[in-house]
């Protein structure tokens, strides 16, 4: 269900230095897989003494060694990521039909397919706690010119091939008004990293009654296109300018 299209990046595209190219030294992935766990874990405020103490380290510079900065840190762990996800996207969304035929279904599978064979390449995986993570306190952007915030940080790339898939999704939603239909997309986009962060957890912890990946991710993409699909109900008095504090409003004056 979720063949894997591109080769991942294991380290990001910031080489260490002293590290031979192509050839990232073991302390620099052990950091990552330790600042990693710990970020989805615990939360982004682990201090880099206890990142460098599970990574085997005994150099308190460690981190400002191989990434500079803690914020360098963080983005290398991202990296490795959203690279092989933004390249397995760009593959879905080039064999989309076109805008007449293509599906619901179809955009939202482009969205969650590649998170979804993340979680299983990684596997035990953190990736999806470590986006809940990030964007706890990001809030959601409606605006047009903008675009949804799903994710606080990204490489050019990624980022680029989100908002052209964001923006395929809400020229498909043409049964909505232009605003409510970037709403919906972003909060969707939220709902699905959600699912699979719980997933995730669940998982790993032995949860009783989990289901496999495969089958979850199908549950969350029949709940994802319904979410997209469904009729607006928003009165048309608020929606201009529609946003959180729209809704609201919307739902305590009718």
């Amino acid at each position: 269900m979720f063949k894997y299209v591109t080769k991942p990046s294991p380290t990001g595209t910031r080489a260490s230095r002293g590290a031979a190219p192509g050839r990232p030294p073991e302390g620099r992935l052990r950091l990552l897989a330790a600042a990693e766990q710990l970020f989805a874990t615990r939360g982004l405020a682990v201090p880099n003494r206890e990142i460098v103490a599970a990574a085997g380290q005994h150099n308190q510079s460690a981190v400002t060694y191989h990434f500079a900065s803690r914020a360098g840190l963080i983005d290398a762990v991202c990296e490795r990521h959203e690279t092989p996800i933004a390249q397995h996207r760009q593959y879905l969304i080039a064999r989309l039909p076109g805008p007449d035929d293509r599906t619901t279904r179809q955009l939202v599978e482009a969205h969650i397919q590649p998170l979804a064979a993340e979680l299983l390449r990684c596997a035990p995986s953190y990736w999806a706690r470590l986006c809940e993570m990030l964007l706890v306190d990001q809030s959601l952007r409606f605006s047009r010119d903008s675009g949804p915030s799903v994710h606080p940080r990204r490489r050019p790339r990624a980022d680029a091939v989100l908002s052209e898939l964001l923006k395929l999704m809400e020229a498909h939603l043409s049964h909505l008004p232009e605003l409510e239909a970037t709403a919906r997309v972003a909060l969707t986009a939220r709902f699905l990293n959600s699912g699979l962060a719980r997933w995730e957890h669940d998982s790993q912890a032995g949860v009783d009654g989990v289901a496999s990946l495969a089958p979850f991710t199908l549950i969350l993409t029949d709940l994802a296109v319904a979410m997209l699909d469904a009729p607006s109900s928003v009165p048309a008095q608020f929606r201009t300018g529609i946003g959180v504090a729209g809704l609201v409003k919307c739902y305590y004056e009718t």
